[in-house]
């Protein structure tokens, strides 16, 4: 008679004979994508089963097979969020096999979003404001000459400024200092009369960059009444390491004769990961359809270092991202060789170190940031037949520091809490006028300070199933000051920023949202303080400007299915004591105070991909801004403008058309003038010669149209028809 252990003895013999005949088999393998780096979270299913298994972060897998399955019919399906599914057929061996995939995208690529300020990922029919993200891969795509024109196809996205290499964006016609850009979640600040341009950040060194279109203060700090531009070079998953985008790149453009050179890399030594990168771009004098801009061409240099640590409790990183240039040029609509402004040299420097503790809070993660940035902006107007020429020399030093604690009570209801510190120091604005030998210098602006501090909280409550609501509240003290000519100035303010946003989902597919918010700027200490020379003749400073204050009401339905997104968005933002500028004789620039300055408008856009490699996209938008005193429009409101592009994709060969229409302008700003209708057809399209080399080529302004691109009175004309090309080897 056999004892109850022999019985258990022969049963677990019997299970595991049973495994070995069922499970006779295995396949290990890596999965790479077409630029030969390792796909991490791909779902891996051998086909017509039940097994599945899931590759680890260097792209590696393994998956049993059962004996029943005839080796010369094993199929593995590819599975990534967003994509459509993949097959690769498999061989029974006892090698490691590797896997290359080109993923189309299937899933709209918005369905997932990853809001740095929020430090989440989430649906985007989940957020309570109009947004973007656009990826690296898309950027690569658009071979844009710089950050802003990588945006230039996003709904509510414009530029202001003179044209040329420095542009700066516009926001739902809310720019220059009220539009905040920021690189990894840092401020860029300058004392240029546009605003920030983040120029020293080449579109092939961000990972991503993220445009909020709604107020922002409460969330990303003060200064955000038009919305944010953040620009990521680095990943914002703490769970994930840098993604070791190794490449070389050469770019090249016909119609200013532009070369842009590249290399990044990237490499995982264990739980370090270092990544780094450097540009160099030259572009001479570009072409429009009747004649050559002069004084246009520019010469940049860019590098990107960061090195970060990450293990399950804790991460830091220290990092650094800047750029110089010389030779910039500051094209102008009078375009006379004789008389005309560049900037002899310009430099950004942003130096980060960041921390973030995973182990000191259930559920909860506190971080902590600093970072300093000194810069310098030299402008130099020339004028040879009188022989005279003005320089005005910007150099300070910008710094801040930041930590919170962000914490999950159940799967509900979520907060952060933290206070921050932002200062912009030695600010030093110097003139300097030169007729023949004889050179006069004067201070303007010296020793010019600002400091804010702020404490603020934020949650995020899942009230029930179908209804999110946001909020948050900060609190900010304000001061700027500074030495203008030899007299101390000093102004201080503190005010309170709210935001409140509530969605309702309708099932999986469709949300509605409401948001309101209120966003504070104080004057920039050029604005209040600086009376001088810059790259268009001269400004005059008024220090008895007033903040500015905003409400922002927006509201906006999302749709989404697997293969459409549909947004549309209606909005209102008043601007209390709006500090408008105002172009007087002579070309001499001035602000002053608005009682009330109100934008409203409307945003419609759409991505539909009929089938599996046509992929449909286009948008809309209308923004009307006025004075609430006496019905004067409002500088920055860009023309209503209609974007329609598509594109196909066959295997590793991809084709892209759009077209943009925009409409005429009527009613210029105090600092603008009327513009003409215009109309842009360009066309690009890439091919993966291997998994390791890609070529496209670009075709803009198809028609070679003439056309100014907004409605400062300075800009010149601008590009003419223009063929890009380029190679991107990855290794």
């Amino acid at each position: 008679m056999k004892t109850p252990h022999k019985r258990f003895a022969i049963a677990c013999m019997a299970i595991m004979l049973f495994s070995t005949v069922i499970f006779s088999a295995e396949i290990k393998g890596i999965i790479k994508d077409h630029r030969n780096h390792p796909l991490p979270s791909v779902t891996v299913t051998l086909k017509n089963t039940s097994n599945v298994t899931l590759s680890d972060i260097e792209g590696k897998f393994l998956i049993p097979i059962p004996g029943d399955i005839n080796p010369k019919n094993i199929i593995l399906t590819f599975e990534r969020t967003g994509f459509y599914t993949e097959e690769k057929r498999a061989i029974l061996t006892d090698n490691v096999q590797v896997f290359r995939i080109y993923f189309i995208p299937g899933d709209y690529i918005r369905e997932k979003v990853s809001v740095t300020a929020l430090d989440r990922e989430v649906e985007t029919i989940s957020l309570p404001m109009a947004e973007t993200s656009v990826s690296l891969g898309e950027m690569q795509e658009k071979v844009p000459e710089n950050i802003v024109e990588a945006l230039s196809d996003t709904a509510g996205v414009h530029f202001v400024g003179k044209g040329g290499f420095s542009v700066t964006p516009s926001i739902r016609g809310l720019a220059r200092q009220r539009v905040l850009v920021m690189v990894d979640g840092e401020r860029i600040t300058n004392d240029r009369r546009v605003g920030s341009s983040a120029s020293f950040v080449p579109p092939e060194m961000a990972q991503r960059v993220e445009v909020v279109r709604s107020s922002a203060s409460v969330l990303y700090g003060s200064d955000a009444i038009g919305g944010v531009v953040n620009i990521l070079t680095r990943p914002t998953d703490h769970d994930q390491p840098t993604p070791q985008l190794n490449a070389v790149n050469l770019n090249l453009n016909s119609v200013n004769k532009r070369i842009n050179a590249g290399i990044t890399y990237g490499f995982n030594p264990g739980k370090w990961n270092i990544y780094s990168g450097f540009q160099y771009t030259k572009a001479d004098d570009y072409s429009t359809p009747d004649k050559t801009i002069n004084h246009s061409g520019y010469t940049y240099y860019s590098g990107i270092l960061d090195v970060s640590y990450m293990n399950e409790k804790r991460d830091f990183y220290l990092g650094y991202v800047g750029g110089y240039g010389n030779d910039i040029g500051k094209p102008d609509r009078a375009n006379d060789p004789t008389k005309y402004s560049f900037v002899p040299s310009e430099s950004d420097h942003f130096i980060r170190l960041g921390f973030n503790e995973r182990s000191l809070v259930k559920q909860g993660v506190w971080n902590f940031s600093l970072y300093v940035n000194p810069s310098t902006y030299y402008v130099q107007n020339e004028n040879t037949k009188k022989k005279t020429t003005d320089y005005a020399d910007t150099t300070g030093m910008n710094m801040g520091l930041k930590t919170s604690l962000k914490k999950s009570l159940g799967e509900s209801f979520s907060y952060q809490l933290g206070a921050e510190w932002f200062s912009r120091q030695n600010l030093d604005m110097v003139n300097r006028s030169k007729s023949g030998d004889n050179i006069v210098t004067t201070y303007p602006l010296s020793n010019g300070q600002r400091n804010d501090y702020a404490g603020f909280f934020a949650l995020n409550w899942n009230v029930v199933p179908t209804v999110d609501v946001n909020a948050g509240v900060r609190y900010t003290f304000f001061s700027i000051a500074g030495d203008v000519e030899g007299v101390k100035m000093k102004k201080n303010k503190n005010s309170a920023s709210y935001f409140l946003g509530v969605i309702k989902k309708f099932g999986s597919s469709v949300s509605l949202f409401c948001n309101v918010g209120r966003s504070f700027r104080i004057p920039t200490l050029s604005e209040a303080y600086y009376t001088g020379i810059t790259s268009r003749k001269y400004v005059v400073a008024n220090p008895n400007l007033k903040p500015e204050s905003s409400i922002d009401i927006d509201t906006g339905l999302k749709f989404y299915t697997r293969n459409c997104f549909i947004g549309l968005y209606f909005f209102s933002t008043q601007v209390d004591n709006l500090i408008e500028l105002y172009k007087g004789a002579n070309d001499i620039y001035y602000y002053d105070n608005i009682m009330k300055g109100r934008i409203q408008g409307g945003e419609l856009e759409v991505q539909y991909s009929p089938v599996k490699n046509v992929n449909l996209f286009g948008h809309y938008f209308y923004y009307k801004g006025k004075s609430n005193a006496n019905d004067a429009p409002l500088n920055d409101v860009p023309a209503p403008r209609i974007f329609l592009g598509g594109k196909v994709i066959f295997g590793r060969l991809w084709f892209e058309g759009d077209y943009l229409h925009s409409f005429k302008k009527s009613d210029p700003g105090p600092a603008e003038v009327a513009n003409t209708a215009y109309d842009l057809v360009n066309l690009k399209g890439g091919y993966y010669l291997s998994s390791s080399l890609f070529v496209y080529l670009k075709v803009a302004n198809l028609f070679n149209k003439t056309y100014f691109a907004n409605t400062d009175p300075d800009i010149p004309e601008a590009k003419g028809i223009d063929f890009s090309a380029g190679i991107h080897f990855y290794f």
